[in-house]
């Protein structure tokens, strides 16, 4: 990453920026983000290993229902406030700040109503009637989510990422602590829910206390609401894509899989994408207001810039894949009881897929960077049809195993697009790409070939 900020000068960012080379900046905060992300799949991973002998896999299939239900209204809603904030050349002046705050705190208000209103729905769709309890709950986490402080915003503005990385984490050390202690006593999905909003509202009270900066006020300038919703409308509907191709999945998943394989599956996917966690929060913090920044100063050296990224991007998270492929049922043996074995074979089958979607992944920041967000938006209708349709043809063609293993099968699927757009912004690199589809077909056919798949048939 240090090649993105590899500038003459060392130029320093806008108005309340650190005096600081782009590069420094870079590095530093790219660093804090790997270590935010590590120590929190850390955290994670250990609860995991503690809740999963206190609570059933029906536990964490209905908190996976409740915080996609919450993230998909949050991403449907969502109208780019630290976006705006992050590219606008107005983004530090305070008045846009504190508006911008102001939107936000109307938008969790909103968040929350909606949830209110979905509650006894969304309980009667799934047939579960503890929905109807959880997810008031969950209204109240979103309310608290609005008063987060908008400087969580400016440090991402100045490619600052140590003190937000250090409330996160605290936040969902404490999230896990109060979740163990509660199962501990209560075994049921209160226990998670309880420790959730906990988390949350740890993290809201430490981004005013602990984040530098002015502090947070009300209002209201019609100019900069302007301004931020004429952005908005195009990260509204990235978000819905991105909901749809995400979470959105998730409640897909849930009318076609019994909640105790959607527990499984959740376990499966929060190892597998621990890797694509980190892209996208590397691409969101550091990458993009990075890409940003060499656009403006030296668009020459764009080319190479991405490609440095993508390497360092791609080289561990290939790895991090390869071990999961040939180590992922040993790994849930050696974890986990009996009653979570099958996720051992999921997970296999969802590092397959990622080996080759994460080159797709490696290029998250630049078309926003370019402001080509047009393109961006077809990209990720595209992803959106693949996971559907891949989804839905591999549960028609095999059950519910096949389902498993087409919506793992999209990134393949895709990745001939990607690198023919690419390609013609002339930021495809054959010398990254070609090695690691050449080594995933590999990887792959062998798997195929060799592979014991009982585990995979007893889902059905």
């Amino acid at each position: 990453m240090a090649e993105l900020a590899a500038k003459d000068g060392g130029e320093t960012m806008s108005e309340g920026a650190p005096k600081e080379s782009l590069r420094q900046r870079v590095i530093r905060a790219g660093g804090w983000t790997i270590f935010g992300l590590a120590t929190s799949q850390v955290l994670r991973f250990g609860s995991n290993l503690i809740l999963t002998r206190l609570l059933f896999p029906e536990a964490f299939g209905l908190m996976a229902l409740v915080q996609s239900v919450l993230a998909g209204v949050a991403l449907l809603s969502d109208v780019g406030i630290s976006q705006s904030i992050v590219i606008s050349a107005k983004g530090a002046d305070q008045r846009y700040v504190h508006t911008a705050w102001t939107v936000q705190i109307c938008k969790g208000a909103l968040i929350a109503l909606v949830l209110l209103g979905l509650a006894h729905p969304v309980a009667a769709y799934y047939k579960q009637p503890l929905l109807a309890q959880l997810l008031p709950m969950v209204a109240l986490v979103a309310f608290f989510d609005g008063f987060v402080s908008i400087k969580v915003a400016l440090s991402n503005r100045n490619v600052d990422a140590k003190r937000v990385t250090l409330i996160e984490v605290g936040a969902l050390f404490i999230n896990i602590v109060v979740a163990t202690l509660l199962a501990l006593r209560d075994p049921t999905p209160w226990a998670l829910a309880w420790g959730y909003m906990t988390g949350e509202l740890v993290k809201m009270l430490s981004s005013h206390l602990i984040l530098k900066g002015p502090r947070d006020r009300f209002a209201w300038d019609p100019a900069v609401v302007r301004g931020i919703f004429s952005f908005g409308m195009w990260v509204m509907l990235s978000s819905s894509l991105t909901f749809l191709g995400g979470e959105g999945n998730r409640l897909i998943w849930g009318s076609v899989l019994d909640i105790r394989l959607l527990g499984l599956l959740g376990l499966a996917t929060t190892i597998n994408i621990v890797v694509w966690n980190l892209l996208k929060q590397v691409a969101g913090r550091v990458l993009l207001p990075a890409y940003s920044e060499v656009l403006r100063t030296s668009p020459e050296r764009f080319s190479r810039a991405v490609e440095r990224a993508r390497f360092v991007q791609v080289a561990p998270a290939w790895c991090f894949a390869f071990v999961l492929v040939f180590g992922g049922p040993s790994l849930f043996h050696f974890l986990y009881d009996a009653r979570y074995q099958q996720a051992g074979t999921i997970v296999q089958i969802l590092a397959m897929g990622l080996m080759v979607d994460m080159l797709n992944g490696s290029f998250s920041g630049v078309l926003w960077a370019m402001k080509r967000i047009g393109i961006s938006t077809v990209m990720q209708v595209a992803l959106l049809a693949c996971q559907i349709g891949g989804m839905l043809l591999g549960y028609w063609l095999h059950g519910k195993p096949g389902a498993i293993i087409g919506f793992a099968a999209a990134g393949w699927v895709l990745y001939p697009l990607h690198a023919t757009v690419y390609a013609r912004l002339g930021l495809w690199h054959p010398r990254i790409d070609i090695p690691v589809l050449v080594a995933s077909t590999a990887v792959v056919v062998t798997v195929a070939l060799t592979n014991d798949w009982s585990a995979l048939e007893a889902i059905k």
